[in-house]
C-alpha cells in the first residue's frame, strides 16, 4: 500500500512541505497556518507517518527538478461545496479526474497521469477543465510551468490526500459521490490516469450556440442555461459588448432578443438595458474579463482565438503567490502566470522594479499598476506565503563569524599591549580583543559582507550573535578601546529563536 501511494502521488524528491496552525485566527474565524518547505529529502518514514495519520500531514511539490509531473489538481477551497453535486457534473462530462474531500471540505480534484509528464503541458489542460467547470480562479497545482532548481527554488506543495489511511477526512470519491477507501481509490485510479499521448490529444469540447457564433467561450458556457438572478445585469453587459462588435448597426435590437431569450424574469431589465445602451452608443467597451460571473469561465487562450473575443485585450499574467527563501537578506519567488521570477525585497515592494525584472528573467513586462493596490495585492499575498528553509552558510550570522574567526587568526597580537601598538586583535584563550575600527575596514575588504550593512547594524548583530562587549582596559598607564568576545561564541554563535526552526518531520 505504501510503495503504491508513493508511486501515485510522486514529486520532487529533494523537498516536502508542512502546514502547521500559527495560533492566529482570520477575521472569518478561519484558523491561520504556517506553510514551509523543508529542503531535504523525502523518505519512506514522511510517506509512511502520513498514512498513519500523524501530524503534520505530508505536503509534497508535484513540480520536479527537471519541470515535469505526474498529478496536477484544481484546489476548490469552498467550505459548503456540494460534492455530490460536482462528481454528477464529472460524470457526465466524462472527465479523467478524481475528487477528493480536503481537510477544510473542500475539494481537491486530482489529474493522474502514469509517466511524468511536463508541468506547463499538466497546468494547460487543468486551465481548460477548470475553465469549462466555472472554476478558473481556483489554484492549480502545479502552481509553476517551470523552477529553477539550481537557484535554490522549489514549487509549491500540496497536502496529499488519504492522511490517517482509511480513518480520514482526505478521502476520494467515485463517479456517484460516494466515499472511497484507500484500496478503492486505487481501482478507480486505474480507470482515470492518463498516459502521455492521451494527455495532449485530450481537450474541452465548446459546443457553440448559434447565436454566439464567435463569441467568448466563457459567454456561451453560462448561456447554456437562463442566467438567474444574481448575475444577469454583468452578463447583460458582456453580451452587449459582443453584439456590439458582431452585429455594429443593429446590436441594440439583438440586445432586447437576447435578453428575452437567454434571462430569467427578463422583464425586470428593460431599465438596465436602456442603461447599458445609452452608456455604449458612442464608445467602445471591453470584456469584464476580471470580474463575476465571467471570469470563472475565463479560457483567455481559446477567447483570443474566437471572432469576437478578447482579441489584443488578454488579461494580463496573474500574480498568484510568493515564495520565501529564508536567506539572509530573504530573496523571493513570485508566481507570474505560471512562471518564477526572483527578486529581492525592494524589488518585490516596488512594483516597477518587478516588472523589469519579469522582463529580463520570462520576457514577460507588466501592466502598470498603482502603488496603494499592489501594497494591497502584496499584503493579501503574505497571508498565504510559503518559507523555503536557506542552508545555514546563507545566514548573516554564519558569513560573520566565518568573516571573524579569519581576521582573529590573522597575524594575532602578543599581548593587549601589542594590539594598541599594531591594532591587531589579541586572544588570551578565554576571550579575543580587538579594535573596532581596523575590524570594519578589513570586513569591508572582504566583499563578502553586504554592503547595505551599516556600522551600526554590524555592531548589533555582534552583539545579538556573539555577546561582543566594548572593555576600556588600561595599557602602559594609558586607558584603550576594545572590543571583546568569547572565544567558544566563534565556534557556534548564539542563534535567534526564530532564525532557524527544526522540522515538523521527526
Amino acid at each position: 500500500m505504501l510503495e503504491r501511494f508513493k508511486e501515485i502521488f510522486a514529486g520532487l524528491d529533494s523537498a516536502y512541505g508542512a502546514t502547521t496552525l500559527n495560533g492566529k485566527v482570520k477575521a472569518g474565524g478561519k484558523k491561520e497556518t504556517d506553510n514551509k518547505v523543508y529542503k531535504s529529502p523525502v523518505t519512506d518514514n514522511h510517506w509512511k507517518r502520513h498514512l498513519e495519520g500523524m501530524d503534520p500531514a505530508l505536503g509534497v511539490v508535484p513540480i520536479r527538478a527537471d519541470n515535469t509531473c505526474k498529478w496536477g489538481c484544481l484546489d476548490i477551497d469552498d467550505y459548503t461545496f456540494d460534492h455530490k453535486k460536482f462528481s454528477k457534473v464529472l460524470k457526465e462530462r466524462n472527465l479523467p479526474l478524481i475528487m477528493f474531500r480536503s481537510k477544510s471540505g473542500g475539494a481537491h480534484v486530482f489529474l493522474f497521469t502514469k509517466e511524468f509528464v511536463p508541468a506547463s503541458l499538466m497546468r494547460l489542460k487543468l486551465k481548460l477543465i477548470a475553465a469549462s467547470l466555472g472554476y478558473s480562479k481556483v489554484e492549480i497545482f502545479p502552481k509553476q510551468d517551470s523552477i529553477k532548481a539550481e537557484r535554490g527554488e522549489t514549487g509549491s506543495y500540496l497536502n496529499v490526500p488519504y492522511h490517517g489511511a482509511n480513518e480520514t477526512v482526505r478521502y476520494a470519491f467515485d463517479v456517484n459521490g460516494n466515499a472511497l477507501s484507500l484500496e478503492e481509490f486505487f481501482e478507480l485510479y486505474e480507470k482515470k490516469v492518463m498516459d502521455l499521448e492521451s494527455l495532449e490529444n485530450f481537450s474541452v469540447v465548446h459546443k457553440e450556440i448559434d447565436d454566439f457564433e464567435g463569441a467568448p467561450p466563457c459567454i456561451q458556457e453560462i448561456c447554456k442555461d437562463k442566467v438567474g438572478e444574481g448575475m444577469r445585469n454583468e452578463m447583460l453587459y458582456n453580451i452587449a459588448v459582443y453584439l456590439k462588435k458582431r452585429f455594429k448597426d443593429t446590436w441594440k435590437v439583438q440586445l432586447l432578443k437576447y435578453n428575452s431569450k437567454y434571462m430569467q424574469n427578463h422583464e425586470e431589465l428593460l431599465s438596465e438595458i436602456n442603461g447599458i445602451i445609452k452608456g455604449m452608443e458612442n464608445k467602445e467597451y471591453k470584456y469584464k474579463c476580471d470580474q463575476f460571473p465571467i471570469c470563472n469561465f475565463c479560457d483567455a487562450p481559446t477567447c483570443a482565438t474566437k471572432k469576437f473575443g478578447v482579441g489584443d485585450d488578454v488579461p494580463r499574467p496573474e500574480i498568484t503567490d510568493i515564495r520565501k527563501f529564508n536567506s539572509d537578506p530573504p530573496l523571493y519567488f513570485v508566481n507570474i502566470g505560471g512562471k518564477s521570477v526572483e527578486c529581492d525585497s525592494l524589488s518585490l515592494h516596488d512594483f516597477d522594479k518587478l516588472s523589469v525584472l519579469s522582463m529580463d528573467q520570462n520576457d514577460m513586462p507588466l501592466m502598470p499598476i498603482g502603488k496603494q493596490i499592489w501594497r494591497k495585492q502584496l499584503s493579501k499575498l503574505f497571508t498565504k506565503i510559503e518559507t523555503i528553509e536557506a542552508p545555514e552558510a546563507t545566514k548573516l550570522s554564519v558569513i560573520m563569524r566565518d568573516i571573524l574567526t579569519e581576521y582573529l587568526n590573522k597575524g594575532p597580537a602578543k599581548d593587549l599591549k601589542d594590539l594598541a601598538a599594531r591594532s591587531r586583535p589579541y586572544n588570551n584563550g578565554e576571550y579575543s580583543y580587538f579594535k573596532w575600527t581596523h575590524f570594519l575596514s578589513y570586513v569591508r575588504k572582504t566583499k563578502v559582507w553586504p554592503e547595505r550593512k551599516t556600522k551600526e547594524s554590524t555592531l548589533k548583530l555582534m552583539e545579538e550573535h556573539f555577546d561582543m562587549k566594548e572593555e576600556f582596559p588600561k595599557v602602559e598607564g594609558k586607558t584603550i578601546r576594545v572590543m571583546k568576545v568569547p572565544s567558544m561564541k566563534l565556534d557556534k554563535p548564539k542563534v535567534r529563536v526564530n532564525e532557524k526552526k527544526p522540522s515538523s518531520f521527526a
